[in-house]
């Protein structure tokens, strides 16, 4: 008797076995990460890590016809903490044809193609990205937070948080509802700049002195003679003071004219750039 027991549960389990079959030869019988985000097999799945497709036994009973065939998804997903679970889904023929000839469409997946797809999606990287950023300098951003693009100087980024200040506060915005971002990853130093700009705030502290001088009133000595000595002191004053802020502004100069470079930070924002 527990012979025959044995023999019918294994016979049952043999019977619920399901048989895994490959959605195109592009992917194989696995559908992977890299897979999935250059096919975007399963674009609504978060958090995906691997993907198999199995199709469901046919009954003892006889045959299925194309309406009647299903397939059993199994989605392994990944949380940030590192707990792995699985989705699991039921699609039918229709279905399957449809996924397989999505993939059938695109171009195969070389390692070329991969290294071209992760140069976009900066936002797998985001927190490195911003820890890299010489600060303070000043950003352009776009997150869920707020409509249209905030503009400040980036002052300090701890704990996934990004210190803006602006004209009037100091906004604090959490990395993971950042959009978009545009900074200067380096500041480039123009030698020549640095000439033409501490001659130029020379020469408008020369005038601002000068302006200064026609505006006071003419000062004499005990002796009735005039202190054009004051006028110098006061031209060589201005000079002076142009010269403490050429710095300032060499650096303001050199800011502006080095070219900004352009991320996006969300998964959302890169799928509404290429995908819509």
């Amino acid at each position: 008797m527990i012979r025959y027991l044995i023999f019918f549960v294994t016979l049952t389990r043999l019977s619920g076995q399901v048989e895994v079959v490959i959605l195109h030869e592009k992917v194989g019988s696995e559908i992977d990460i890299h897979e999935n985000r250059f096919y975007r097999i399963f674009p609504d799945v978060e958090n995906f890590l691997n993907a198999q497709i199995s199709k469901l036994k046919i009954p003892s009973e006889g045959y299925l016809s194309y309406d009647e065939k299903r397939y059993k998804i199994k989605i392994t997903i990944k949380s940030p903490s590192g707990k792995k679970s699985t989705i699991k889904r039921i699609i039918s023929q229709k279905e399957f044809n449809e996924m397989s000839y999505h993939v059938n469409e695109q171009e195969i997946f070389t390692e070329k193609r991969k290294i071209e797809m992760y140069e976009g999606m900066d936002y797998l990287r985001s927190e490195k990205i911003v820890s890299s950023i010489p600060k303070p300098q000043f950003v352009k951003l776009k997150h869920g937070n707020k409509r249209g693009v905030l503009k400040g100087t980036l002052t300090m980024f701890e704990n996934n948080i990004l210190h803006i200040q602006t004209p009037t506060t100091i906004e604090k915005i959490s990395l993971s509802d950042l959009d978009f971002l545009s900074y200067r990853d380096t500041i480039k130093i123009y030698p020549r700049l640095r000439f033409y700009t501490y001659g130029f705030t020379s020469f408008v502290g020369l005038l601002s002195a000068r302006r200064f001088n026609n505006q006071r009133e003419l000062l004499y000595n005990k002796n009735n003679i005039p202190r054009k000595d004051i006028f110098a002191y006061t031209q060589i004053m201005g000079i002076v003071i142009g010269l403490i802020f050429s710095s300032e502004v060499f650096d303001a100069m050199s800011t502006l004219l080095t070219p900004t470079k352009s991320i996006i930070l969300s998964k959302s924002a890169y799928e509404e750039k290429n995908y819509k």
